[in-house]
């Protein structure tokens, strides 16, 4: 939950709710060294950010984003001796913004779909009129889409 924590703070979260909704520890390039994928969503209603017994919304919400909402797939990983953090998909609103729908990410699956040893990061992706699927490699510097399919208005 710290991890999460820290990386909404980066990104201009004051106080976050962390929901956390997976959690996958796996060797993605085949070194020996497992990384972690963290799957964290959060869309709330300010009545129920801080209820622990509510659950985040099966569906993607249809009201705009506020304050502190998110939905993201993070990958820690050692690099260089350091634990580094970063983004796979997602997004985060420290500031409400009225203008986008909200996405709801969600890890799907870790395979090795191109047949080279190292396993790719499957994520669904959702709002309430569309959804996309992106497979990302998770290379030595960052995760990058390698390709996406998606529906929706």
């Amino acid at each position: 939950m710290d991890a999460v924590r820290d990386f909404l703070k980066v990104r201009g979260v004051a106080d976050p709710k962390v929901r956390i909704t997976r959690i996958l520890r796996i060797d993605l390039d085949g070194d020996g060294e497992e990384e972690v994928l963290v799957n964290a969503t959060n869309y709330f209603t300010d009545e129920k950010s801080n209820d622990s017994s509510a659950a985040p919304f099966p569906e993607a919400p249809i009201h705009a984003p506020q304050s502190g909402n998110y939905s993201i797939v993070i990958l820690r990983r050692v690099v260089d001796g350091n634990v580094r953090t970063e983004l796979v998909a997602g997004e985060v609103y420290a500031k409400p913004n009225e203008s986008v729908a909200p996405n709801v990410y969600d890890l799907a699956a870790v395979l090795d779909l191109n047949g080279d040893g190292k396993l790719e990061v499957i994520v669904h992706s959702f709002y309430y009129e569309g959804g996309e699927t992106t497979i990302y490699r998770c290379g030595p510097k960052k995760a990058e889409a390698v390709l996406s399919v998606a529906c929706g208005a």
